[in-house]
């Protein structure tokens, strides 16, 4: 679904148990709503709130943060960049730079978590008078989500998610192995697609909950699912579907999560989500060929 961007100064985005409020601080800027246009309202009844501000700088102040963590675009992105986590004090910061962005050279964006702010600020690459943004652009904004996660004891992971008849179903694997096939098939049986990429974990009064969240490239609307069931799919030449349990549930559901943890005590915390998870929800090693068959034969696990 595509829709013309809206340019707008001021706006709230809405993600499990939280509301953005972001403004542009300076004339240089201009936040152009796509990826979370439709992310205008909350599908909770609590929320967090965190106000955001963009402004324009010709260089950035790091001064007093230390790196913690960083990483890099897979090899091939359309935009390169490299990001870095960096702290001071109660203070996290994502820094991104790009190797050749249209319009940025470098973000920096600081979080305080006592005072519920977001400061980012933006160098525009030269003769760059304009800058125009959707509030969560990529990378920051991913990297962004990530963090604020961590922050309410919830979990992102690399997967696909389906709703029917009420029943939500997960099917997280590694990028190549069938999340959007395995969700394009159930699309065909009439379920609801959360997302086909991405998932937010959210718990909403002791149970877990799957969200989808803004998208750099299209829109779509907010959604969210109870977590019924996980599948960890592969590809293979039969269907055959096995119940986990245990630490062996946890941990391979745990190495398919979005996880940028630079200290113990989030490592720590973040281990005791998946358990929660997996102690609720039912795990499945999953192998599929991609036809309806699989359909039928995950429908057959709740009869």
């Amino acid at each position: 679904m595509r829709e013309r961007p809206k340019n707008i100064n001021n706006m709230d985005v809405f993600l499990p148990g939280l509301r953005l409020n972001f403004s542009a601080l300076s004339s240089g800027i201009k936040l152009s709503s796509f990826g979370s246009s439709l992310y205008n309202h909350s599908l909770t009844e609590d929320y967090k709130s965190f106000k955001v501000s963009y402004s324009v700088s010709e260089s950035l102040n790091t001064t007093g943060f230390s790196r913690v963590l960083s990483g890099e675009s897979f090899s091939g992105a359309e935009i390169p960049y490299a990001w870095i986590i960096l702290r001071k004090e109660k203070e996290v910061a994502i820094q991104v730079v790009f190797d050749d962005d249209p319009q940025l050279k470098e973000v920096f964006g600081v979080i305080d978590f006592t005072k519920e702010t977001i400061l980012g600020t933006l160098v525009p690459r030269k003769g760059i008078e304009t800058i125009t943004i959707d509030p969560l652009f990529q990378p920051f904004g991913s990297v962004l989500m990530v963090v604020l996660a961590h922050y309410q004891d919830d979990v992102l992971v690399h997967a696909s998610g389906v709703l029917e008849k009420g029943t939500g179903r997960l099917f997280t694997a590694v990028s190549g192995t069938g999340k959007s096939t395995m969700a394009g098939i159930w699309k065909n049986e009439g379920a609801t697609l959360i997302n086909d990429d991405r998932l937010w974990l959210h718990s909403v009064g002791g149970r877990w909950f799957m969200f989808n969240t803004p998208m750099p490239y299209y829109v779509q609307k907010p959604q969210m699912a109870p977590l019924n069931e996980i599948f960890l799919i592969r590809q293979s030449p039969e269907n055959e579907i096995t119940r986990l349990s245990g630490i062996n549930a946890a941990m391979r559901f745990m190495a398919n999560g979005i996880q940028h943890f630079y200290d113990k005590e989030m490592t720590g915390r973040h281990l005791d989500r998946i358990l929660d998870i997996a102690s609720q929800i039912p795990i499945y090693d999953c192998g599929f060929r991609p036809t309806q068959e699989i359909v039928e034969e995950i429908r057959g696990l709740r009869e």
